[in-house]
């Protein structure tokens, strides 16, 4: 049985399927008269949805209404050329899901995770990056080691651009630490009264996926960049966290 998504499901620019990766300012490449079918017409002046903006607004993600099929085939397929996955459970028409995770705060990079497995229960989870910039899809050491974990750590995507200092790194982190206790405080005030121990023990699994994938991000890199790594994880995070909707709050565990 195949599940997938679509909300999250992403295409990129490389790949030119059921989503596109773009510029902000740039258009859609219209097909040539001899590329139209019958009702090209008609597509042509339907507007792509898009779904994604990448946090500088360079990018984003548009759903440009191909099968989803054809995503799922080029990202599964790389996935277990990356070795992200020993089987492509897409194309063995079992369990499969994709979800589109984080843009990295340079918005290099957007972090996929593919989920799949023979049996639901026993579904194994992999990540793998698109680079905006080579225009490819691509592991890294992090992603190696996030691959192999068992926990259920939080996962950022890593900037290709050089961090910034830590000063700022962690005014950054502080801003929107602020930010997440006031978001929870109004998700608590609009929670119903049996609901709100669920979205509080929630929060509390949060913060400990998030240390624990703090932890695991920073053990990657050298000693000199690890607090600079620190900081730049939990913001991008929390600032993942703030963008919850309310609902998701209260989703028990």
């Amino acid at each position: 049985m195949r599940l997938f998504f679509s909300f999250v499901a992403i295409v990129t620019c490389a790949i030119s399927y059921d989503f596109s990766v773009l510029a902000a300012d740039e258009e859609p490449v219209a097909e040539s008269p001899s590329q139209e079918s019958p009702s090209a017409t008609g597509k042509a002046e339907e507007k792509p949805e898009v779904l994604y903006t990448s946090p500088s607004g360079a990018f984003r993600i548009e759903q440009t209404g191909m099968p989803i099929d054809e995503f799922n085939d080029v990202v599964w397929g790389k996935c277990v050329r990356l070795g992200v996955l020993k089987h492509d459970y897409w194309a063995e028409g079992v369990y499969a899901m994709t979800f589109f995770v984080a843009w990295s705060f340079d918005s290099s990079r957007v972090l996929i995770k593919l989920y799949g497995g023979e049996e639901k229960r026993s579904m194994k989870p992999g990540y793998l990056y698109f680079n905006t910039r080579a225009k490819k899809f691509e592991i890294t050491d992090y992603l190696r080691k996030l691959n192999k974990t068992k926990s259920e750590a939080l996962a950022c995507a890593e900037p290709v651009d050089p961090l910034p200092n830590e000063a700022e790194l962690k005014t950054r982190f502080d801003s929107s630490d602020r930010r997440l206790n006031e978001k929870y405080t109004q998700v608590l005030a609009h929670s119903e009264k049996d609901r709100i121990p669920v979205v509080r023990e929630t929060q509390r699994d949060w913060i400990k996926h998030r240390d624990e994938g703090a932890k695991l991000y920073t053990s990657v890199f050298p000693a000199a960049e690890k607090e600079r790594r620190r900081l730049q994880f939990l913001g991008d995070v929390t600032a993942a966290r703030i963008g919850t909707p309310a609902e998701e709050w209260e989703v028990e565990r």
